[in-house]
């Protein structure tokens, strides 16, 4: 074992994460994940895959892989041209195009611009030219000129538009408020109180009315479970950024949620913004053991 896998094998320790959920969390399969604690680089595809398997496992235990690679740098092979995937190695870079090419290159940005200028010039001659050519119009005498009313004009007609929205949406609101005397529901209430902390899982008593609901909101991409004591899972899975579920479990005494990347899920209890028992730059995963009273 080296000295890095050595580490990386302490910290995964340290969180309580075993390596069927490191691979869960980082998609790696696990015999890699095997392969860099033991410092066994050559069943990885390459050295290109190595450096990229190292930093995806310092990143999910908490680890700043730059400064791993800085410290390690002796033992970890470097990544070259052919060591990158199909895909990347064939893309043509600056350097590899012909010096003719290259020109052209140089050329079409200032060759679209003056394209843009020209056409532009030609579209205002165009206008001007049609302005002048037309002939005024023909006089009418005030018995026989249709005036238009400035009621009806478009303008005014946008005008009137407008304010019948205006009006309807007032009185939508008007009518969503609720009467005078009369209240608005009240939320669900949840009184949380964390009773153990232990590595990076924390119980919390929770205490509500009736009605408990967990929704969880994905800035980045996180591996998320949520299951009961009973053997019900309501989630196993990743959340990708962008995405939200919402769970109800109201009827749940005991309920567990695990969040592989806290830094990148915001959660809330009955509508209201949950502040995780750890700060979620110490323990970026967190096990969440939810004991539910009415």
């Amino acid at each position: 074992m080296t000295e890095l896998g050595k580490r990386l094998r302490e910290a995964r320790e340290e969180k309580q994460i075993s390596l069927d959920e490191l691979q869960e969390m980082t998609k790696i399969q696990k015999r890699y994940l095997i392969g860099i604690e033991e410092g066994n680089y050559a069943i990885m595809p390459g050295n290109f895959y190595v450096r990229a398997f190292i930093r995806q496992y310092a990143e999910a235990v908490g680890l700043d892989p730059d400064e791993l690679f800085e410290q390690y740098k002796q033992d970890i092979p470097q990544s070259y041209q052919d060591d990158m995937p199909q895909p990347l190695s064939r893309v043509k870079t600056r350097q590899q195009l012909s010096a003719e090419g290259a020109k052209w290159l140089d050329w079409l940005p200032k060759l679209i611009a003056a394209a843009v200028v020209i056409g532009a010039a030609v579209l205002v001659w165009v206008l001007l030219q049609r302005g002048t050519a037309s002939e005024p119009p023909a006089r009418t005498s005030p018995e026989t000129a249709e005036v238009e009313s400035p009621k009806n004009s478009p303008l005014e007609q946008a005008k009137e538009k407008q304010r019948a929205k205006e009006t309807d949406e007032k009185a939508k609101e008007e009518n969503e408020q609720p009467a005078a005397g009369e209240e608005k529901p009240a939320s669900p209430t949840a009184a949380l109180s964390v009773t153990t902390k232990q590595g990076n899982t924390a119980t919390i008593e929770v205490k509500h009315d009736g009605s408990f609901a967990i929704e969880l909101a994905s800035k980045g991409t996180s591996w998320i479970e949520v299951y009961n004591t009973k053997g019900h899972s309501f989630y196993r899975g990743n959340l990708t950024k962008g995405q939200t579920k919402t769970f109800d479990l109201s009827a749940e005494s005991e309920v567990w949620v695990k969040i592989g990347r806290t830094l990148d899920v915001d959660m809330k209890v009955n509508g209201k913004p949950f502040t995780y028992p750890f700060a979620p730059k110490d323990e970026v995963y967190q096990k969440l053991h939810f004991i539910l009273k009415k």
